[in-house]
């Protein structure tokens, strides 16, 4: 089963139609329904329309040191071995390790 849009036609998953985004003349497939390949979402930040995003860094972060402009709540994640496996979240000025309350 295929869900249409004036651009094209995406196959249904399991959850309703297939997410697709606008990137300006063309809607932008942000799945295929393939869950197990990859997928490029052409970035290192996604952001919502809170303003706050998903951050995708390769800088060293070290919590309540490094700084930044992302807004606060928004999330971040290094592959830097300063700060690999950590969850961290923007304050709005520096970096700050997430954490279960």
């Amino acid at each position: 089963m295929t869900t249409s849009t004036s651009n094209a036609s995406y196959p249904l998953d399991s959850y309703g139609p297939t997410p697709a985004i606008p990137n300006g003349s063309a809607d932008y497939l942000f799945t295929d329904g393939n869950t197990n390949a990859a997928k490029d979402v052409g970035g290192s930040i996604v952001t919502f329309a809170s303003g706050a995003g998903i951050y995708f860094l390769t800088t060293a972060i070290t919590a309540n040191t490094t700084t930044t402009t992302a807004p606060a709540g928004s999330f971040g994640m290094t592959t830097n071995a300063t700060g690999l496996g950590k969850l961290f979240y923007s304050d709005g000025t520096k970096w700050q390790y997430g954490a279960v309350s």
